[in-house]
């Protein structure tokens, strides 16, 4: 056997390969209609669809596609906007479901999937590899995800929502848009866990103090006079007037230096103190009033349904 030969042995061997995880997953995806778009959902467990919040707008129903090829309308039972995710109950539960893959020998430059269900073609799929790995981090708006998958794929509109999968047919998780309109991967431990929670509460908690805040630039001269580490600081723009904040006293012009005794620069810092196991807890707030350090203490209140920090 000459050189080509075996190379075009071990293509062929790949193609097939490929061509064999997309059918192993193929029969777990739907597609999904809703106010601004079509994309793609996972029957992530019997009688449960996960899909991607962004196309649904306002609206809490949806059109699917189902792997049989049934049409099916149906009325979201859970959403978290924060991390772009919800979740549909079927009456159904016979439709297959996915085998999963926590991803721990997950590499990158390890070749990966992105599958989903068109509307119009059918399955459809996007190779690519693992560009990039990463430990725990937050979204924007304080989700924490357990741990970095990003993708190299080209993210079609209709595999928004659907399943980034291993060369062995085993889905790692759900493929969202990230910051900056990157690809990442909600890691399938993860989508459990939410999905538990969303089927028992609708939502995600998350702490909540009642404020707006924006960065500031800290003059020298108050940086010094105050001994500050950092140049940044929050300066508090909005008070909800029923909010922890507010009953803790806090000002509009108020300048959130530290949460806990922990510099806050960015929203990103303040969100890490408010996840769930906040809620109830008191927490210390260092702050500049009038140029002046005061401390407050808030206890951490539950965030309302589309709520401020």
């Amino acid at each position: 056997m000459t050189s080509t030969d075996t190379t075009s042995t071990t293509l062929s061997a790949l193609s097939t390969g490929l061509a064999d995880a997309v059918a192993a997953i193929a029969p777990t995806l739907v597609a999904v209609k809703g106010h601004r778009r079509a994309y793609s959902g996972i029957h992530w467990q019997p009688g449960v669809i996960v899909t991607a919040d962004y196309g649904l707008g306002r609206s809490n129903r949806l059109t699917l596609t189902l792997p049989d090829g049934n049409v099916v309308e149906a009325e979201v039972s859970g959403r978290d906007r924060a991390l772009d995710l919800a979740i549909v109950q079927l009456d159904r539960t016979d439709l297959p479901v996915p085998a999963t893959s926590d991803g721990a020998d997950l590499k990158v430059g390890h070749v990966v999937l992105a599958i989903g269900q068109s509307w119009d073609y059918g399955v459809s799929a996007s190779l690519g590899v693992v560009g990039n790995l990463g430990g725990p981090w937050q979204t924007s708006q304080g989700r924490a995800i357990d741990r970095l998958i990003r993708p190299d794929v080209n993210l079609y509109p209709n595999l928004l929502g659907g399943a980034l999968v291993n060369t062995t047919g085993e889905v790692l998780g759900m493929n969202l848009n990230g910051p900056r309109n990157r690809v990442v991967t909600l890691p399938a431990a993860n989508l459990t866990r939410i999905v538990k929670t969303l089927l028992e509460r609708g939502s995600l908690s998350r702490g909540y103090l009642g404020v707006g805040l924006q960065p500031v630039a800290l003059p020298a001269t108050l940086r010094q006079t105050h001994q500050l580490a950092g140049d940044v600081g929050l300066l508090v723009v909005s008070v909800d007037a029923p909010g922890p904040a507010a009953q803790a006293g806090l000002l509009i012009g108020d300048i959130l230096l530290a949460v806990n005794g922990q510099p806050v620069s960015n929203l990103q810092a303040v969100y890490g103190h408010l996840d769930a196991s906040a809620i109830g807890q008191a927490v210390s707030l260092h702050l500049l009033r009038g140029g002046q350090p005061t401390e407050l203490t808030v206890t951490v209140g539950e965030q309302p349904q589309g709520g401020a920090r």
